[in-house]
């Protein structure tokens, strides 16, 4: 039996010769310098980052600030390296909290449904929300990847919200080519036992975002609503006030970059794609730095302004996925999944270009846990004002931004959330994610 492209390409090793000079040139390419280390940001590289034993965090004490000093001891081993080149730089500081632990909701598990399974593409068919659907992930079930990557995609947490938003699109040496505001607002339908509307079984969220500048886009809104069915394209629209009604959208297309931000659809929080159009891999458990119930939203450094800093970084157990698209077609030969053991957010995504296994997109993640707005309260967005208090009680994390970068050309998007909870009624929710709604310029 033929290997698989993954294993030809992570079965390469560098071969021992026994003249002296050649055996330094290949010393030198084997274990190369830090410098050089930094600016390797191959698939094959980041596999063998995976594969390294894990540090002991237990070295690590809360308030501890890192900086460049800490590149070899801590930094190189607890950040993945296809980052280093962005997030180890001069002058970095980078505050060290407890690793928490952060209890799901209450009600969570409670009302879900039982008879549901994985079908032989991979799908998870009969579930529809409420818990998560495998809760306990073996690392020698030939379907852990999957597992895991369902649990990511039915967290608690990630509909239910109103959300101010500020995207930065930045070139080299932080310049600034483009700033966006828009408010997105979504709701979560399946519930378990119950949708959130009587009738709307099928559906899984609604969501819509609305642009507020730049000038040109003011007014634009977009609908997307997701179904419980995997095998069911999105449904999609956008109104544009020139137009005066909303048109479809094609919701399969989900590899190109819109905006000119750094990023496909699929990249969205990781992965957002169809579970069947890929091959699963589960390649084990790995501790990394993320920024996991940060105090705010964190200001952007390093050289190009680019990666958060003088943040709160928490090390956290994740399961590393690897995502393999089956389209030749598709601009990914590879994405490496990073997703916590506990939550099930994503904390890193690394895709690799099709055309030379070499990074070509990677995003990574800032969240805030709802109950810490008991005593640290994040800052507002600068076009409108909410009440944080009604985050308190959710029992869960709330995504407070994002880089993502694009390293061909070399350019970044950075975004940062301002997230108040919301809960719609039925009647409120069948009202307001409506056609008609989107034309009317209410919220």
């Amino acid at each position: 039996m033929g290997k698989s492209k993954s294993e030809v390409i992570w079965g390469r090793r560098c071969h021992p010769f026994f003249n002296g000079s050649i055996l330094v040139i290949v010393l030198s390419q084997c274990f190369s310098a830090p410098s050089q280390a930094s600016s390797d940001q191959s698939y094959e590289t980041l596999r063998q980052w995976i594969s390294a034993d894990s540090p002991n965090a237990n070295e690590l004490t809360p308030g501890q600030h890192l900086t460049e000093k800490d590149r070899e001891k801590y930094l190189e081993q607890l950040i993945p390296q296809s980052a280093w080149e962005y997030y180890i730089f001069a002058g970095m500081d980078m505050e060290i909290g407890a690793t928490g632990h952060y209890p799901a909701p209450q009600n969570w598990n409670q009302k879900s449904a039982t008879d549901y399974q994985l079908d032989e593409q991979g799908v998870l068919v009969g579930f529809t929300g409420g818990k998560f659907p495998f809760p306990e992930i073996k690392p020698d079930d030939p379907e852990a990847a999957q597992k895991a990557t369902w649990n990511m995609l039915w967290r608690p947490g990630t509909d239910n919200y109103d959300m101010p938003m500020v995207t930065w699109l930045r070139s080299e040496n932080g310049q600034l080519d483009r700033q966006m505001e828009f408010v997105g607002v979504s709701a979560t339908y399946a519930r378990g036992d119950h949708s959130l509307v009587p009738g709307y079984e099928e559906v899984k969220s609604k969501s819509i975002m609305e642009f507020r500048s730049p000038r040109d886009m003011a007014g634009t809104k977009s609908m997307t609503i997701t179904y419980v069915d995997h095998y069911k394209e999105n449904s999609g629209w956008m109104y544009m006030p020139a137009q005066r009604k909303p048109r479809r959208t094609l919701s399969s297309e989900r590899t190109g970059e819109s905006m000119g931000m750094d990023m496909i659809k699929e990249d969205a929080l990781g992965f957002s794609g169809k579970v069947y159009e890929n091959n699963w891999t589960y390649l084990g458990k790995r501790s990394v730095l993320a920024t996991v119930n940060v105090r705010d939203n964190p200001e952007f450094g390093g050289p190009h302004l680019w990666v958060p800093h003088k943040a709160r970084w928490e090390v956290r157990e994740s399961h590393v996925v690897l995502i393999e698209p089956k389209a030749d077609n598709h601009p990914y030969s590879y994405r490496i999944v990073f997703i916590d053991a506990e939550t099930y957010w994503t904390h890193w995504m690394f895709a690799f270009d099709r055309e030379d296994d070499r990074l070509l997109r990677m995003n990574q993640h800032f969240l805030k846990y709802s109950e810490s707005y008991a005593t640290e309260v994040a800052q507002q967005a600068p076009f409108v004002k909410q009440d944080y208090s009604k985050n308190l009680g959710y029992n869960v994390f709330l995504h407070l931004g994002e880089t993502d970068i694009n390293a061909k050309k070399p350019h970044a998007t950075l975004t940062h959330c301002y997230v108040k909870k919301r809960n719609f009624s039925a009647a409120r929710a069948k009202q307001f994610y409506s056609l008609r709604n989107m034309t009317s310029g209410r919220r």
